[in-house]
């Protein structure tokens, strides 16, 4: 278990003395500041104890023996040798600081020792170097700085915050950004891994013709395709605060607010989106460039109640959320590829959103077991960064799906065909325009037919049928 109770990590106990909701962390603060603080203030003070005893003597009656083996042993080569005190100060300083850092940085407990083990053997191997060029250095004081500093580090590497890293590490990796990474290793309260109900968005972007590239393609060729859609995605995410979730050649998914306690996690993800979609059109024409083949994707998003905390055993533990919303983003984000569109959301986050962004409708699903009545809607952009005729045929489009759901299928045509851009393609606009063509022309067709199927709900569709 992780966050403010007992942790067995490689068979070492650590605990957590608090407990505290991973914040957010945006803001620039140095990176690992409370580690370079806390071994600054350990090497000073390993620095100034050995210095101490350097100027009282404890040390000379060893610097004294040293030159007696030394000019036994022929390490000069002529009586001339000096001993240069400014040099052993600086090396003590340096040695006590550098270890500190070392022992307090590095995660694993082998990594520390071996550090400071090897920090204290190049300690001792400077002495009868320097003596090849006829300088006395007396090693013991360094070996005794770097011997403290590293001790002291170990104790610090014990605490909760010392142990911080690793935790963090093991659970998180390198599904966060270097910057949220950094942020929750410097909160002043661990970091709550516990499980618990939250409140979490979930952003899901999915390949749909990843079947078809397998036919088009050479392995080596589509490998490359899927790992350069893969490592796109998924930085761009982690970039915008997201946690990276799960990445496979079909499909990136991405928790906003997982690790953080912000209220604003659903505007988030739908900012994340709205550019995610210019970058996915980028990459498509980049991969056009490359095997001549686009990439044809869709992406969902929904927020809701999720179970969070840290799931797996041994070494393959992971952060992450289980809730029936994950599964639902996934549909949504394949729902896209039924109605033409790019990017749709779910109705819980549209309840979090609305008003600061601009939407179209798309369909109405039933879900006969929860007994609940729902709609999803294409995500379009900011509000407000539309122009007027972009409003004008939003609304029309709008009023159309309305006519539409009404079986009034001649005025939902007349409105969906002046909301038509002439300039530019439109998936879902072409879809619906198709339904109500049906409805007029061809009502005994299976196309009318499926458009009839409504329950006693209301206009929509079984939610099993997204």
């Amino acid at each position: 278990m992780l966050g403010g109770f007992t942790v067995d990590l490689d068979q070492h106990e650590l605990k957590f003395s608090k407990q505290a909701p991973i914040g957010v962390y945006r803001r620039k603060s140095p990176i690992m500041r409370r580690y370079v603080l806390t071994s600054l203030a350990i090497g000073c003070a390993v620095s100034v104890l050995v210095l101490t005893l350097l100027l009282v003597g404890a040390f000379e009656s060893g610097a004294a023996w040293l030159e007696e083996f030394y000019v036994s042993r022929g390490f000069f080569d002529s009586d001339e040798y000096t001993r240069v005190r400014w040099l052993e100060i600086i090396v003590i300083a340096m040695g006590a600081v550098g270890v500190a850092w070392c022992v307090v940085d590095v995660s694993l407990p082998a990594q520390k020792i071996l550090v400071a083990l090897s920090i204290l053997f190049v300690s001792l191997c400077v002495s009868p170097a320097m003596a090849l060029y006829n300088v006395l250095f007396e090693p013991f004081s360094t070996m005794v700085s770097v011997f403290l500093a590293a001790g002291a580090g170990l104790v610090f590497a014990g605490t909760e915050k010392g142990m911080r890293k690793r935790v963090l590490e093991e659970t998180l990796g390198d599904r966060v950004s270097r910057e949220v990474f950094d942020g929750i290793l410097a909160a002043p309260e661990p970091p709550d891994f516990a499980g618990s109900l939250r409140e979490v968005t979930v952003l899901t972007c999915r390949l749909f013709n990843h079947s078809e590239l397998r036919g088009k393609l050479e392995p080596t060729d589509l490998m490359g395709m899927n790992n350069l859609f893969i490592r796109s995605v998924s930085n761009f995410l982690k970039s915008r605060g997201g946690y990276l979730d799960e990445s496979g050649p079909e499909m990136v998914r991405a928790f906003f607010g997982l690790h953080g306690a912000g209220e604003d996690h659903a505007v988030e993800a739908c900012r994340a989106a709205l550019e995610l979609r210019s970058r996915l059109k980028n990459l498509s024409q980049e991969c056009e460039t490359r095997w001549f083949q686009k990439l044809h994707y869709g992406v969902g998003i929904e927020t809701g109640e999720m179970t969070v905390g840290v799931y797996g055993a041994n070494q393959r533990r992971s952060f992450s959320a289980i809730g029936a919303d994950t599964d639902y983003s996934r549909r949504l984000a394949h729902a896209n590829h039924r109605y033409g569109s790019d990017l749709l959301i779910g109705p819980d986050t549209f309840r979090r959103v609305e008003g600061r962004f601009d939407f179209r409708p798309m369909e109405m699903f039933y879900d006969p077991e929860n007994d609940v009545l729902t709609e999803i809607y294409q995500l379009m952009g900011e509000a407000g960064s539309a122009s007027e005729e972009e409003k004008a045929r939003r609304d029309l489009f709008w009023k159309g799906v309305i006519y539409l759901r009404e079986k009034k299928y001649e005025e939902a045509l007349k409105h969906l065909s002046k909301a038509k851009n002439p300039s530019a393609d439109d998936g879902p606009l072409a879809f619906f325009l198709g339904l109500a063509q049906d409805g007029i022309s061809a009502p005994d067709t299976k196309a009318a037919r499926n458009l009839r199927q409504l329950t006693e709900k209301g206009h929509a569709r079984l939610s099993n049928l997204m």
